[in-house]
């Protein structure tokens, strides 16, 4: 604590010095209260990086993907309701890039288990506030998207004079076996769901979503 004050006051000195050699101006007792504060918010954001495990030098964004909270596998299909999934974070405004989003987009993530060391984000894009699209997306040791493969989404649609959506079921295996299956959906209740394809995705070693034979 007396170090923390020493340095404090060594850091105030030397704005003291610094702003009364420059013209000889002079600043009142609120100009140098609100350096303190700043020093000591300063130090307080280092205590709880350093508490946290995050090196002082560490990349913001890469930062914060450590911080994510932890899905495990493996996950079956709850639709886009985000709270049955996990507790998903809003993506920073200026992370938004790392995933190849303009600052606008509103974004959340969840951290999934590592493929082949590298990182997987399940990334939900807000549509509005209650509706999302869903991707798992493959990301490098600094944050940067390798790959990106959308697991479920609603859309609108017109089928042969009849209209309705099509929707995505998902299966993912604790070993990334991801199944996917899109279906069209009357607007007429007493019509079940039409699969109209079914697909199955594997990650392979360059960190990529490959598509695989469905075994049947």
């Amino acid at each position: 604590m007396k170090n923390r004050l020493s340095t404090i006051l060594m850091a105030v000195g030397a704005l003291v010095l610094t702003m009364t050699a420059c013209n000889g101006r002079k600043h009142d007792a609120a100009y140098y209260e609100q350096k303190v504060d700043s020093i000591r918010r300063a130090e307080q954001v280092a205590e709880i990086r350093r508490q946290a495990g995050i090196r002082p030098d560490a990349d913001p964004a890469v930062a914060w993907l450590d911080s994510l909270p932890l899905r495990t596998l493996p996950l079956r299909n709850p639709g886009d309701d985000l709270e049955q999934i996990g507790q998903f974070v809003k993506v920073p405004m200026s992370l938004n890039e790392n995933f190849n989003y303009p600052p606008s987009a509103k974004l959340k993530a969840l951290a999934m288990p590592r493929a082949y060391r590298r990182n997987m984000v399940l990334l939900a894009e807000m549509r509005d506030s209650i509706t999302s699209d869903l991707y798992l997306v493959l990301m490098d040791r600094r944050c940067q998207p390798l790959d990106k493969l959308c697991i479920y989404e609603r859309r609108e649609v017109r089928e042969d004079g009849d209209f309705g959506e099509t929707f995505i079921e998902y299966f993912i295996s604790s070993n990334y076996d991801i199944t996917l299956m899109r279906y069209f959906q009357s607007h007429k209740d007493e019509q079940n769901p039409v699969l109209l394809d079914a697909r199955r995705y594997i990650v392979n070693k360059e960190g990529r979503f490959e598509e695989a034979i469905i075994e049947l």
